[in-house]
């Protein structure tokens, strides 16, 4: 059963950060919650806008995946920010968001959550949520999406891969509103140090989480596959991989973690 709608009011009256949520954008039903952060970007918005909502009609992930969600069970939301820093230097930021996610779970509620390079937020191997950064000009929207409550198998019958929710890892619901508010003020924390230059103290914070590293992998990058074993994340955020030619650094592709035999 979908829970409650969330609380918007509350969670800007209990925000409390200098940039980001300085606007709060609610919405029961949205086609998706990028869209329309980068739709208040061509319109002139102001970095620091959030938008929110219960449920998406057309969410998508990394490279147009649908994004399925329970409807008043996750938590979906938009960023909307124009960093001072150079394109390349923008999957840093990426990192640090989802460095956000895993501090705040793992120091207020014990989840032992880690991350997966590029985007993905995992649990016990099973993924939890997921970011997307896009850019239009010069502003940047970064999206969350994030299974707080409900069943994992109520969105299993969705996607091809092990998913789980923040309730089933903790063992009772989780409070909607303060998970957000937690999340936002920990990403204007992130959002201050990227725009200061302190990249490598973001990508420090977020290799902490990295479950990649010390893992044979195989990364997809456009029809090339490079495989090898995950060595570090550079600190311009790319992922180091050992390959049989050399150290590759990746920018971008999409990650297999491969089974080695005994």
């Amino acid at each position: 059963m979908p829970s409650e709608p969330l609380d918007a009011t509350w969670c800007a009256d209990q925000l409390h950060t200098q940039i980001v949520a300085r606007r709060l954008l609610y919405y029961p039903r949205i086609s998706s919650t990028n869209d329309e952060a980068l739709r208040l970007a061509d319109g002139g918005e102001p970095e620091g806008v959030v938008v929110v909502a219960d449920t998406q009609t057309a969410g998508r992930g990394r490279q147009g995946r649908r994004w399925q969600d329970e409807p008043g069970q996750c938590l979906l939301f938009s960023l909307l920010l124009r960093p001072a820093a150079e394109p390349r230097l923008l999957p840093i930021l990426s990192l640090g968001a989802a460095a956000a996610v895993a501090e705040v779970l793992s120091s207020r509620y014990g989840i032992a959550i880690v991350t997966k390079w590029p985007n993905d937020l995992v649990i016990g191997g099973r993924k939890v949520g997921g970011l997307l950064l896009e850019r239009r000009g010069e502003a940047v929207v970064v999206g969350l999406g994030l299974n707080v409550n409900g069943r994992p198998d109520s969105l299993q019958a969705h996607i091809d891969r092990p998913l789980t929710t923040l309730e089933a890892e903790y063992g009772a619901p989780l409070p909607r509103e303060e998970v957000l508010v937690g999340i936002i003020e920990k990403m204007d924390d992130i959002y201050r140090q990227f725009q200061a230059g302190d990249n490598v103290g973001l990508i420090h914070r977020y290799r902490k989480f990295e479950s990649l590293l010390g893992q044979a992998v195989c990364v997809t990058v456009d029809t090339r596959q490079i495989c090898g074993r995950a060595e570090a994340i550079s600190d311009l955020g790319a992922l180091v991989v050992a390959t049989a030619q050399g150290q590759r650094e990746i920018t971008a592709g999409e990650v297999e973690l491969l089974v080695e035999s005994e």
